[in-house]
């Protein structure tokens, strides 16, 4: 059997639960983008500071030189007036102690200097960097009128080196403060990099994998599928699809509730992780529907897997006190016999999955052409009976029940017949089921409690005052207040006293028994009406739940009924039956009597009730 060399179930999940490429590159983009786009923020931003602070000092600077200026050329005008040197010289000296002053120099008309000032060591040469920021020297010149009306100029050299050494020690300040903020920066960026790429992986996982079992979905096993179809293609292998839902989980879900279901989902789920190989792909498509695609399978491979799930999941699940019997039926469809692609081989499972539930449950069954058939069938099934009950196809007929000593007529069954103009008369085994699916139940179990009602009404009227007619329920209807409402709306609208109707539910319906469906029974029962047992001896029913069930009637199944009293094995359940029945203080109604030898073997028996073809088959009330 071929695999992914070695490649398991979880490295695969691995390698899909990883972010797609595209949204990787993206992301990487995106920090590169953001690096840039910060550092070129706190740049800008710096450049903007050191240049207004630069700007600031420099006007500052040129404002006390002026000053400075003003207060030497007063004195340099004493010095002109006296035409002593030495005394200028001296004025100009003063500059000594101004720290920012380089020279000083006075012109008198014609450019002949009178006198100069120039400190001693001044290094004149200013870096580059000092002369392209502006920051090397400022040169100041002034008009000077001395007092004999001789226009001299007075120029002022200053050198900006305390100016620069602030400069630099702004500018590492704020290069400072720009580093930290952008470390700061970077750091929150890293968190919320963090953050999306948990949130990015979370939504990963949540589009491919299920969160209530943890098993991937059904967008992770269309991918998958896809990616084995394509390998089975190019190596010419083949591969088998295992489509599977769980029998009677829909009985749980609806009488212990969905929280209890949820439990059993994921209690499935992890059993079936522990019976399957890693190498396996097992999917959860919804609902209680899980698909198990096994690259290299042939049908014996397949069958053999198939029944060992079933076998694992025909086990008692303990939930919140419950033990739990379900099971499981199965459909199985082989590449490429069966399908070419994913849609195509689903299709061709899910149609081998309704053959195997037809079968009996509990069991599998592989695709055929003739499925193909039964599932557009099934689909024109559906349509039509959609439409039945708008257009008047249904009616319902009556077989009688008797009393096995005297014969004489004690009531009827109703049962439900449709006549479709485009099939023809389709039996309830056919349209039953598909109405459960559907949810069309309901409306058709309202239809047979009105219809029932209605013409018990009448029979009555008619002075046939000791009949009971028996309504089916099914295990669909019967969960929820919905069913006791319907009855009693029914029983008013036919003005039909309750202890003329009786209802028959199926052993499945009472799987459980939880205290909802006791609560639903015993409303019923406060009702008035009759409770029956129906298909006794083949379902679930335990002799605990008929001690605390309001249960009036048991309907042995007529498979026990039809080789009695040839058969020694039916004779003795049938024998049991009667006898606990009794013990219990229940009626006993045996169906499918056919022979007066049977009628009489029941009656000596104590079973005092019968229906079958002996005394009548299904027929109009009229």
């Amino acid at each position: 059997m071929a695999h992914d060399s070695g490649l398991t179930l979880i490295h695969r999940i691995a390698r899909m639960s990883q972010t797609p490429k595209p949204l990787a590159d993206h992301r990487r983009g995106w920090d590169r983008l953001n690096w840039l786009s910060t550092a070129l923020a706190l740049g800008i931003a710096t450049l903007l500071l050191i240049s207004s602070e630069t700007t600031t000092l420099r006007e500052d600077f040129q404002h006390r030189l002026a000053t400075q200026a003003s207060l030497v050329a007063a004195n340099s005008a004493a010095a002109v007036v006296f035409q002593d040197a030495l005394s200028a010289r001296d004025n100009l000296a003063a500059f000594r102690h101004s720290p920012e002053i380089l020279s000083a120099r006075i012109f008198l008309p014609g450019g002949t200097l009178f006198a100069d000032y120039h400190k001693g060591g001044a290094n004149e040469e200013s870096p580059p960097w000092a002369r392209l920021l502006g920051l090397d020297r400022i040169e100041y010149q002034r008009p000077l009128r001395l007092e004999n009306m001789t226009v001299a100029e007075i120029r002022l050299v200053a050198d900006l080196e305390p100016l620069r050494a602030r400069m630099l020690g702004f500018i590492a300040v704020v290069l400072g403060a720009a580093l930290f903020g952008l470390f700061i920066a970077q750091a929150l960026m890293a968190r919320l990099r963090r953050a999306m790429r948990r949130a990015e992986d979370d939504m990963v996982r949540m589009a491919h994998y299920d969160t209530l079992t943890g098993l991937p979905n059904r967008a992770f096993f269309e991918i998958h599928t896809e990616q084995v179809l394509a390998r089975a293609a190019a190596a010419g292998q083949r591969a088998a699809l295992l489509f599977f839902d769980l029998d009677n989980f829909k009985v749980v879900n609806d009488s212990l509730g969905h929280p209890i279901g949820d439990q059993l989902l994921k209690a499935v789920a992890a059993q079936l992780g522990q019976v399957v190989r890693q190498s396996d792909n097992l999917s959860r498509l919804g609902g209680d529907e899980f698909t198990l695609l096994i690259e290299g399978a042939d049908q014996h491979q397949a069958s053999a897997i198939a029944e060992h799930v079933i076998q694992a999941l025909h086990q008692p699940f303990p939930i919140d006190g419950h033990e739990l019997s379900i099971g499981a039926s199965i459909g199985i469809a082989l590449y490429p016999d069966d399908g070419d692609s994913v849609d195509k081989l689903l299709r061709s499972a899910d149609s081998a999955l309704y053959a195997a539930k037809a079968a009996g449950k509990h069991t599998w069954r592989f695709f055929s052409a003739a499925m193909d058939e039964q599932a557009q069938h099934r689909l024109v099934l559906e349509a039509g009976l959609h439409r039945a009950l708008d257009r008047g196809e249904l009616r319902m007929v009556y077989q009688p029940i008797v009393d096995l000593g005297s014969g004489h007529l004690i009531g009827y069954e109703a049962l439900m017949r449709w006549n479709s103009p485009e099939l023809g008369e389709v039996l309830p085994a056919q349209f039953i089921p598909v109405a459960e699916e559907t949810g069309l139940i309901h409306a058709l179990g309202d239809f047979a409690l009105r219809s029932a009602c209605a013409q018990t009404r009448c029979w009555l009227d008619e002075g046939r005052t000791e009949l009971v007619v028996s309504v089916n329920v099914s295990a669909r209807q019967f969960y929820g207040r919905g069913l006791v409402e319907s009855v009693r709306q029914a029983l008013a609208a036919a003005n039909l006293p309750p202890s003329h109707l009786d209802l028959e539910i199926t052993e499945t319906a009472l799987m459980g028994a939880e205290q909802e469906v006791v609560d639903i029974l015993n409303d019923l029962h406060a009702l008035g009406v009759s409770l029956s047992l129906d298909d006794f001896g083949i379902g679930y029913a335990s002799l605990s739940q008929l001690k605390r069930l309001p249960i009036h009637k048991l309907k042995i199944d007529r498979n026990f009924v039809m080789d009695i009293p040839q058969d020694s094995d039916d004779v003795a359940i049938t024998t049991a039956i009667v006898g606990m029945a009794e013990a219990l203080g229940l009626s006993v109604v045996a169906e499918g009597v056919e022979t007066r030898e049977q009628q009489a073997f029941l009656a000596a028996l104590g079973c005092h009730r019968g229906q079958g073809y002996l005394f009548g088959k299904p027929e109009p009330a009229e």
